[in-house]
């Protein structure tokens, strides 16, 4: 579908947490990009060189900054260096595709592991989304869409997942409060719930290839997802071919999450 048709057209979207070529975030640049949107990125520090890397795949006017959404200020800092840039811009879209754990949440039993790595895993992947559109709101234009990225694992128990469930459930809830509280303005806030996919942060989670293996057996349409088909849904949501959706978590995960006992218990 053309970007005029999308009604994205000389839109501007800001997204947050391009990692690699393989990030879903890419993915949803891309398809923004060829919707009509202009780009406005926000990538942590140390992922500059990545970065430098794919902006040549990427549209020539595309902007970059640094954010680091666990350090004091900075996402002040990444407005600040929008603004200064393109002075009274304004964004029609947000993309928070934000998560980290540290390491040892995904080592051991989740009861010992220690409270400093629970609100590290919390502050970046869950609370950033209410720090970022905190700091967004004067930027936002009317009608504006924020997406950010869930995992079935926010309401059920997935093996070697850990920290993070209760850091996508976290992310819900303020999915839904951001949503209920800038509805009146006409500001919608939706998350997408993708099924697992090959990238940057699945490669931490032990177990994953086992994943991917039980959901293309078990899915209804017996394949898996890949950053693709979310960024499909990610262009949908940011587009005004959505305006009616709010406070949503939308699943894109090949119908996984419909099923209860897998198929592959009759073979």
């Amino acid at each position: 579908m053309s970007g005029s048709m999308m009604g994205l057209d000389g839109k501007t979207a800001l997204i947050f947490g391009v990692a690699s070529e393989e990030s879903i975030a890419y993915a949803i640049c891309k398809k923004l990009s060829e919707a009509g949107c202009n780009l406005v990125l926000g990538f942590q520090p140390r992922f500059r060189s990545r970065i430098q890397q794919l902006l040549p795949t990427l549209p020539d006017d595309t902007k970059i900054y640094p954010i680091d959404v666990d350090k004091e200020g900075s996402i002040s800092q990444f407005f600040d260096s929008w603004q200064k840039e393109s002075p009274n811009s304004k964004a029609n879209v947000l993309v928070h595709a934000i998560g980290f754990a540290p390491r040892e949440a995904f080592d051991r039993n989740l009861l010992f592991v220690d409270p400093d790595a629970i609100e590290t895993a919390l502050r970046i992947s869950s609370h950033s989304l209410q720090s970022i559109v905190r700091k967004a709101l004067p930027h936002l234009a009317q009608n504006s869409s924020t997406i950010t990225l869930t995992y079935a694992a926010s309401t059920r128990y997935v093996p070697s997942y850990g920290l993070m469930s209760i850091a996508k459930a976290a992310l819900e809830t303020w999915m839904r409060e951001i949503a209920a509280r800038l509805g009146p303005e006409g500001h919608r806030v939706n998350a997408i719930s993708a099924g697992p996919i090959k990238t940057l942060a699945a490669s931490g989670i032990p177990g994953f290839e086992g994943i991917l293996s039980h959901v293309e057996r078990n899915s209804p349409l017996r394949r898996n997802v890949d950053q693709t088909d979310v960024a499909g849904t990610a262009t949908w949501l940011a587009s005004p071919l959505s305006s009616g959706v709010t406070a949503q978590v939308i699943h894109v995960d090949a119908g996984f999450s419909s099923t209860m006992v897998p198929e592959d218990v009759n073979g």
